[in-house]
């Protein structure tokens, strides 16, 4: 079920925000977001940048003190790394560790552009073996020539050997869909 939620809201989401290949253009506008419509919410944001490029996000919980003070505790690490021409090719998260009082590697994405199809791969980090896994989740999306979506398909797998097996699917024939007006 918990796959089945995560490929639709990637479906979702494609068709929502008039999906692109992910580039450093849309990294920024993420982090400009989140910044800005979260005055008032539980997570506060900040971000490392070379030159125009976001290359770590942190993400920090916030926690109120009894006598309103505020205090921010690490949450949720992303670096990004982008190929020469801005796009996208990895984002490798890690989250806080309280007991170690260091950020502690969890999952990467891996992103792949090959002619017409965007491929988004999902891996955890095998902590036994220092290494990420083979990719247990696998977006695969089929792009018109401006980059727009035509069509989006998730796939899961169980284990590393296992085939992957198509979770859910959908085709964009007309413009994106409008879920909301600001």
């Amino acid at each position: 079920m918990k796959k089945l939620v995560f490929a639709t809201l990637m479906c979702v989401a494609a068709m929502s925000a008039r999906a692109q290949v992910l580039t450093s253009e849309t990294v920024n506008h993420i982090y400009s977001e989140a910044v800005f419509n979260t005055t008032n919410g539980d997570y506060c944001f900040n971000a490392d940048k070379n030159g125009n490029d976001i290359t770590t996000l942190y993400v920090y919980q916030k926690v109120s003190g009894p006598k309103g003070n505020v205090t921010l505790i690490p949450h949720l690490k992303h670096e990004y790394d982008y190929a020469s021409d801005g796009k996208l090719n990895n984002r490798v998260t890690y989250r806080w560790n309280d007991r170690q009082e260091d950020w502690e590697c969890i999952s990467r994405y891996e992103y792949t552009l090959t002619d017409e199809i965007y491929y988004t791969e999902y891996s955890r980090y095998n902590h036994r073996t220092k290494s990420f896994d083979q990719p247990t989740d696998m977006m695969v999306y089929t792009l018109y020539p401006d980059d727009s979506i035509n069509h989006v398909a998730s796939y899961h797998r169980n284990s590393p050997s296992a085939p992957f097996q198509l979770i859910s699917e959908i085709s964009v024939n007309e413009q994106p869909w409008l879920f909301a007006i600001k």
